[in-house]
């Protein structure tokens, strides 16, 4: 395996797993702590492209410029001030990014088994599970947000260690051929 590619997963598997471990031990403080960045970082980019269009003369084909500014920037000042909207989609967006995350591990885990690696099996397992992960994200909301982001840490916990096991037995495998 490439080991630039290989480094690549390994590093974005220790980070997925560092910020499953984090949202199981704090959620209530990493969901504030999220929603709060998403709005200062929309709320900033609305006053820098804002004032960008002040700084170009505020011709005609700049209006776009203060209107996407307006609006981002309305928009921050909105998910600051209402951070729960925000929260609400997270778990649902995150939930649809480990699906279609998992249903690539699916297609990994059977191309090991066309590869002839003797336990592709347990890479197809743990795909599938981590496919229920999302799927009940999207589908099942549970009663508070916190046992969610508790759920969505577990399930970053089981995506970063699955795709380290995974990126670790590929490059074992690549070195046998």
């Amino acid at each position: 395996m490439l080991k630039s590619i290989r480094n690549s997963l390994v590093l974005t598997s220790v980070l997925y797993t560092a910020l499953g471990v984090v949202l199981m031990l704090f959620p209530s403080s990493a969901l504030r702590w999220t929603c709060t960045l998403i709005g200062v970082v929309t709320l900033g980019y609305g006053v820098v492209r804002a004032v960008g269009y002040w700084k170009d003369g505020g011709g005609y084909a700049q209006r776009f410029d203060l209107f996407l500014g307006v609006a981002l920037g309305l928009l921050g000042i909105f998910l600051l001030v209402t951070p729960q909207v925000l929260a609400s989609l997270i778990p649902i967006a995150l939930g649809v990014y480990i699906l279609v995350d998992s249903v690539s591990a699916i297609k990994k885990a059977l191309d090991m088994k066309a590869l002839g690696f003797p336990k592709w099996q347990i890479s197809l397992a743990a795909a599938v599970i981590l496919a229920a992960f999302g799927l009940v994200m999207v589908l099942r909301p549970f009663a508070t947000l916190e046992t969610l982001v508790v759920f969505i840490g577990l399930g970053f916990v089981f995506d970063g260690v699955y795709t380290l096991a995974n990126t670790i037995a590929a490059d074992h495998l690549y070195k046998d051929l």
